[in-house]
């Protein structure tokens, strides 16, 4: 804690806990608001991605974006602790930037970190506004973020023309054009394969397409190599891929969807399963027990045989809005996502983005986007007793008979 204590006496924690009142603060144990827009030189903060590392410590990872909420823009890519739970959370940390004022997104962080090591894996892609150019970041901490391994270019990077493996695009079959990962968690799977989601676009036949996949490294992030991609439906389209392995090792990809030509309208989430540790996965299928309007999602594995789920959980097929994000809501499966027969509503209110993390003590940490009139307006995080997620829930009281 000795981090900790000479941050708050350097006045370099921000700490603004708010109170429970709310009828769905019910089950959450605290809630902190770990980001807030327009401070500290960045107008919103975007796209949370959290993890516990080995030692206890946590990480967020977001996007800066500089002069507006847009997802394009000037926009970097930076951290925060928290050594207490994430009651209270460093300054920011700048982990990359590109061209100085220039047009160019550093986001979509995707985080994994390893079982039974220090080890904080972090990959993150580049795009640049003006000529659409498209690069995929990775570096690696070993001491709780304090410091970052030099940043290595894993795929085509035309903005830097850093080193390119063009093989590694390739290995997505037709003519890959670009590739992006997350935003979320990825994981270290039993069997020692480091897997991060993502999605690819490319070209057949001079026809455009696109999907959700994953890449993976067997040689602890050394390198990367090209995963499957799901095969893609008529019916819907997919994207923004979180994934999580079941107890049978297989790995099951949830992602959000939309219409066959778009990424909104759908109102649920869509599933895919591979059995060879994300090399091939199966037909996409609709999961109606999660609703979703057009937003990402976050699932993670709680324990051995429980995995949890979390995302605003309104149904609007066909409509992307603002309005459309809210009812946060934390679900939990003890069959590996088969059922989801317990639920807690953790924000009522606008909610967006979100991520999930789990303490050494075993406290669920639920990270999300929300505010009064933007769901954009800061980024709070909830800690949650799994006690209270699987408790029975009371149902309300029955509203007497008016009078004749």
């Amino acid at each position: 804690m000795k981090l900790l204590s000479t941050l708050v006496a350097a006045g370099l924690i921000w700490s603004i806990t708010c109170s429970l009142s709310h009828a769905e603060d019910s089950g959450v144990e605290f809630r902190a608001d770990a980001f807030i827009g327009r401070q500290e030189s960045y107008h919103t903060y975007r796209i949370p991605v959290m993890v516990v590392t080995g030692k206890g410590t946590v990480l967020m990872f977001v996007e800066g974006r500089k002069n507006s909420r847009a997802d394009s823009g000037d926009i970097d890519l930076i951290m925060r602790r928290s050594e207490d739970g994430g009651k209270t959370w460093s300054k920011n940390v700048l982990i990359h930037e590109e061209g100085d004022k220039a047009p160019i997104v550093v986001g979509n962080p995707v985080a994994i970190v390893e079982r039974d090591s220090k080890t904080v894996h972090l990959l993150f892609t580049i795009w640049s506004s003006p000529n659409g150019g498209n690069g995929l970041y990775y570096t690696k901490s070993t001491d709780d973020g304090l410091t970052w391994s030099p940043m290595v270019v894993t795929a085509d990077d035309p903005i830097n023309k850093g080193y390119s493996d063009k093989n590694f695009l390739k290995g997505f079959g037709g003519s890959p054009v670009v590739l992006g990962v997350g935003p979320g968690n990825g994981i270290h799977t039993s069997k020692g394969r480091l897997v991060a989601p993502c999605g690819v676009s490319w070209k057949v036949d001079g026809k455009g397409t696109s999907g959700d996949g994953i890449i993976y490294s067997d040689d602890g992030g050394k390198t990367w190599k090209a995963g499957g991609v799901i095969p893609p439906s008529t019916e819907f389209g997919v994207g923004e891929p979180t994934v999580v392995e079941r107890s049978d090792g297989s790995l099951m990809m949830n992602m959000r969807a939309g219409g066959p030509t778009g990424a909104y309208g759908l109102g649920f989430r869509v599933t895919s399963i591979s059995s060879d540790g994300g090399l091939t996965w199966s037909n996409p299928v609709v999961d109606k027990n999660l609703p979703c309007p057009a937003c990402q999602g976050s699932i993670f594995r709680l324990n051995d045989k429980e995995i949890l789920f979390l995302n605003p959980a309104v149904s609007k097929p066909g409509e992307f809005s603002r309005g459309a994000r809210r009812n946060l809501t934390l679900r939990f499966s003890a069959d590996d996502g088969v059922t989801w027969p317990h639920s807690l509503m953790l924000n009522a209110g606008l909610s967006g983005y979100s991520g999930i993390a789990v303490t050494k003590e075993g406290k669920i940490l639920c990270v999300y986007e929300n505010g009064t009139r933007d769901y954009c307006e800061k980024i709070s995080v909830v800690q949650v007793d799994r006690a209270a997620l699987v408790a029975p829930k009371t149902a309300p009281a029955a509203e007497a008979p008016k009078a004749p």
